[in-house]
This record gives C-alpha cells, sequence and structure tokens, in this order.
C-alpha cells in the first residue's frame, strides 16, 4: 500500500472523526481552516499538537495561492472537504493527482445547497446519508465516488444526527484511502440532473413555526432540524418570543381541542399545546431570554393555560 499525503479542508467538527481517521492511517499532511472559524482552529491546533502537521488559514482572497502552495510544497496526493465555508478556485481542484474529493451530509443531487442536514431533518426523511463526491466547478455538482443512508429516528436532533454522519465520513474516508493507497482508479458515476434539488441557506421562514398550516409531526421535525444550532423552532406567546427544542407528538384521540396553538394544560414540567387536525405536541424545553426552560419553569413567567402561540411572520 502506498504513502499517501492529503490535505484537508474543513471549517466545523464535523470533519474531526475524517481528521482522526487521516492521523490513523498517517495520511494528514496538512489542514486548511477558514480564518474566521477561531474556535475550531483552536481545537484543530489541540488535537494535532503531537503530530506537527501545518495548520493553514485562508480566506476567499488567498484561497487559490494557499491551496497551489501547500499541494505543490507538500506533494499532496488527494485534498479531502468536509464542510468547508469556501468554492474551490476554478483550476484548483485539478492539480491533488488523485483527486479532489467533498463529504457532503445529505444524498445527491436530492440534497444540494447549504444545510443538507437541517433540510433533511425538517422534510422528516426516514433515512439521512453522507455522499463523497469529486469536486467541479459548481456546488455539490460533481461525480458521486458513494452515499451511505442511515435511520433517521423521529427524535433525532440537529446536533445528533451531524455527529452520526461524520462518523459515517470517516468509514467513508477509510475505504478511499484503500483504493487511493492501493493505486487504484476511484469509482464515481455522474449525478441524475432531472433529481436534482438546491436548498438555499435558511431563512427566518425556514425556522419559524405555523400554527395554522404545521401539524405536530411538522413541528416536531422542525424543532429538531433547530437543535442546537437555532435554540429551536421560533414561535411566538404574548409578544415574547420563544424557541421550541425539545417537542414530542401526543398519540391523536377523539378528543375535540382548541384552536392550533392554545396551551391547554401544563403536566409534569411539560406543557401540551394544541395543533392542526385535531392534533397535540408536548413541548418539554424551551429557550426563552431567560435561557434554556422547562415548561413548569415558563410557566412562572406568566404564561398560562389559554394563552395561544402565534406565527413571527
Amino acid at each position: 500500500m502506498n504513502e499517501t499525503k492529503i490535505l484537508l479542508l474543513c471549517s466545523s467538527r464535523f470533519a474531526l472523526p475524517v481528521m482522526r481517521t487521516l492521523l490513523f492511517g498517517k495520511c494528514l499532511t496538512g489542514v486548511v481552516i477558514p480564518e474566521h472559524c477561531t474556535d475550531f482552529i483552536q481545537e484543530v491546533n489541540q488535537l494535532l499538537l503531537s503530530s506537527a502537521t501545518p495548520v493553514m488559514t485562508v480566506d476567499k482572497t488567498n484561497l487559490a495561492d494557499v491551496l497551489t502552495d501547500a499541494v505543490t510544497r507538500y506533494r499532496i496526493d488527494c485534498c479531502i472537504m468536509a464542510t468547508f465555508s469556501f468554492k474551490i478556485p476554478a483550476g484548483v481542484y485539478h492539480l491533488p493527482p488523485k483527486g479532489f474529493f467533498n463529504f457532503h451530509p445529505g444524498p445527491l443531487p436530492q440534497y444540494r445547497g447549504m444545510d443538507p442536514i437541517f433540510q433533511q431533518i425538517k422534510n422528516r426523511e426516514k433515512q439521512v446519508g453522507v455522499t463523497l463526491h469529486l469536486v467541479d466547478d459548481h456546488f455539490d455538482t460533481g461525480p458521486v465516488v458513494m452515499t451511505e443512508m442511515i435511520p433517521l429516528p423521529v427524535d433525532d436532533t440537529y446536533g445528533i444526527v451531524t455527529t452520526k454522519l461524520a462518523e459515517v465520513a470517516a468509514k467513508q474516508m477509510g475505504i478511499l484511502l484503500q483504493i487511493i493507497g492501493f493505486g487504484g482508479l476511484v469509482p464515481s458515476k455522474k449525478q441524475d440532473e432531472s433529481k436534482a434539488v438546491y436548498y438555499k441557506k435558511q431563512d427566518a421562514a425556514d425556522i419559524s413555526i405555523n400554527w395554522q398550516t404545521m401539524d405536530a409531526d411538522t413541528i416536531v421535525a422542525l424543532s429538531n432540524a433547530s437543535n442546537p444550532w437555532n435554540k429551536g423552532a421560533v414561535t411566538k406567546i404574548n409578544n415574547t418570543i420563544i424557541r421550541l427544542l425539545e417537542v414530542e407528538k401526543v398519540p391523536q384521540s377523539d378528543e375535540v381541542v382548541q384552536l392550533p396553538g392554545t396551551i391547554l394544560a401544563f403536566e409534569n414540567k411539560t406543557m401540551i399545546v394544541a395543533t392542526l387536525n385535531n392534533e397535540k405536541v408536548i413541548i418539554r424545553i424551551a429557550c426563552m431570554e431567560e435561557g434554556f426552560l422547562t415548561a413548569d419553569r415558563i410557566s412562572k413567567s406568566g404564561i398560562r393555560a389559554g394563552d395561544k402561540f402565534e406565527n413571527c411572520l
């Protein structure tokens, strides 16, 4: 098996399992991180303290020069991206002789765009996945090397799914190392453009609850998709913004409930709220200006049964 020199480009903790796989395989030759990711840079420097692996910081203006210099100076065979903030400049991705790859935390081409983890959870998919693909001139459009899907439980949050998919990416990294290390040609398949969907970055409407159009399952999914990065799905009550972090659907019954958004009761440190289609949800944890609160503590702020949540938009 030939020694492979790999340059890792990353912006978040999603990349750490991949980084550890490369360290274990003695393939990690350098790391490139956007300079605005200050906390992550510190974490990576601590992780690599004993390995003497260089960590290079970049911005959009010097990205092409830094990558070109690194590939040449360290004789890089392969570049790997794992949640990297910047688009690779035209021509640069051709430089490493064994390829320039990206780990995309979603199936392609169905989940192109900025935050596929959020979209997969919000869309209530039964499975989520990671796609390893070659980089080309556009975002998320390069030929697919491999995709692995895992189950998505209904109570998994954005944070939990991110951790799980990071481990999937690390597994794929190990497979790619074996192919490249033995001198094999990395197989890839062109994406089917007829199935392509591109998701834009979330705006206020994407993270806000609409009590008149969203059923209980949709509200649960949106809350999970917004936890922890947005501190929950956004709503409003008594002119106060509140973000719902931990929400669970109540089994449907024949009981006629009130208008969607109406607080029906406070029970056992939870809040029971009416939703569309005669359904209900249990709110366990929410975020307000006062902090992260259980429902019984929210009631102490003056919110009562009979009060009604409102749409923010």
